[in-house]
């Protein structure tokens, strides 16, 4: 769903994106937004969105921030399902083959791709009222 063109629907996603590149999108909603972008990108391509955005935070030394702040954010059944996402993640240890990986996160992905909505609504939701009150441009 990350849109290719600007129009008047979708003008929160670049207002966040833009605030995000900025680090001005503050805590956890800049968290949100990092799951949201690396599960969307993900989505029906064959990857293990889960798994690729708990590797993609420790490349970038924020996994434990990420998951701290997801944590405090996520509507009830994204927690679940995000709780159990990390559990196998930690539990897979390093360099896991791409069968085990996938079989590990299917459902969890999936989960998360048929409630994708949700997230949208609540991350929109925010940005729209950031902007509302000047808090981005």
């Amino acid at each position: 769903m990350l849109f290719s063109k600007k129009t008047k629907a979708n003008e929160w996603f670049y207002k966040a994106k833009k605030a995000y590149r900025k680090n001005k999108l503050p805590a956890p909603y800049a968290a949100l937004f990092d799951y949201y972008v690396v599960m969307d990108l993900l989505k029906g391509r064959g990857y293990t969105g889960h798994y690729e955005f708990f590797t993609s935070c420790i490349f970038r030394d924020i996994l434990d921030e990420r998951v701290r702040d997801l944590r405090s954010i996520l509507p009830e059944g994204h927690l679940a399902n995000f709780n159990r996402a990390y559990e196998r993640f930690v539990a897979l240890g390093p360099d896991p083959d791409y069968e085990t990986t996938s079989a590990a996160f299917d459902e969890l992905d999936d989960y998360t791709f048929e409630h994708y909505e949700e997230l949208i609504v609540f991350l929109q939701s925010y940005i729209d009222d950031m902007t509302a009150r000047g808090l981005l441009k």
